[in-house]
């Protein structure tokens, strides 16, 4: 009875070391593999053209702040759940759109890891400009590899505006070219604004606070003026969803980047299924599991850290 309860134990430790190592496999595959041609935004945005109808799906997740292990094996497998969106074939997915923070410093190294994640989706990629993409002495990386960090497209019944506030803040300048294209917009059903950092603080305990300043007020009394039906935003590492008038506000920053908010909060790895029909939007949620070694290694105890605090206070 010992002998098979011991046969039992062993065969049980060595099966789930077994998975514990599967899960860490696919990233290391990533860093072997040949860094392939990048896809710019206006190479994905001419993939787009020519699609009709009206009903069809895009996905938005932010920070996945490439070039670290952690970030990068979780983001792997938050593509391979993206690609798997239309297995039941209930509506096209178009694209997916990164809103910022696509590598950890914005160093040649980040950007190579970033490029070999997006080869893996097997959607157009689109990319916004986040604070980390540019640091250092690497700053023009993300228009070689990307474009421009301001651009607006089409994409069947919908205006797609992409700004820049990954210093912080949005200029006079660029309001005023935000507003030129949200008047361009209105012969289209849906408008959709994505821009790095949210214009107010998503979750009361953080440092963010954008509150403090003037453009958020003015960047939402505009989304309401044009009924912008959402506005995307990642650089907190949660999702959270909150409305203000008619429009919709999501911020989705659960890309890969090791999440430091409590899961009951919205700290847990995501990504968002934004899903058009003709006149009417929404969206889904989905809410990815971390690799297993990954959450052994750290979502675990932070896990337990909260748990802990909520029971002691």
């Amino acid at each position: 009875m010992r002998m098979k309860r011991g046969l039992v134990i062993k065969i049980t430790s060595l099966s789930f070391l077994a998975l514990i190592i599967y899960s860490f496999v696919p990233v290391i595959v990533l860093y072997f593999q040949q860094v392939p041609p990048a896809l710019s935004n206006e190479a994905a945005v001419k993939k787009l053209a020519g699609k009709t109808g009206d009903r069809f799906e895009f996905i938005v997740m932010g920070d996945n702040h490439s070039g670290l292990i952690f970030n990068d094996s979780a983001a792997l497998k938050l593509a391979r759940r993206i690609n798997r969106e239309d297995r039941f074939r209930k509506l096209p997915v178009d694209f997916v759109m990164i809103a910022g923070d696509l590598t950890l410093r914005g160093s040649g190294w980040d950007y190579a890891i970033f490029i070999k994640l997006c080869s893996r989706i097997k959607y157009p990629v689109i990319s916004s400009l986040g604070n980390h993409d540019d640091d250092g002495a690497n700053a023009e990386l993300f228009k070689n590899i990307a474009g421009e960090a301001e651009f607006s497209f089409v994409n069947r019944n919908s205006y797609f505006i992409v700004i820049d506030n990954s210093a912080g803040e949005i200029t006079n300048e660029q309001f005023a070219w935000l507003e030129e294209e949200l008047k361009k917009s209105m012969p289209y059903q849906h408008r959709f604004v994505i821009a790095h950092k949210p214009p107010f603080s998503p979750y009361q305990q953080s440092w963010y606070r954008p509150e403090l300043g003037s453009w958020p007020l003015s960047l939402m009394k505009l989304c309401e003026r044009y009924n912008v039906d959402m506005i995307f935003s990642g650089h907190e590492h949660m999702f959270k969803e909150q409305t203000f008038g008619k429009a919709r506000y999501i911020t989705t920053g659960g890309g890969g980047m090791l999440t430091h908010f409590p899961r009951q909060d919205g700290g847990f790895l995501h990504y968002v299924v934004v899903r058009v029909y003709g006149d009417y939007c929404d969206y889904e949620v989905r809410k990815i599991f971390p690799p297993l070694w990954e959450f052994l290694a750290y979502y675990m105890w932070k896990d337990i850290f909260y748990f802990l605090v909520d029971a002691i206070y």
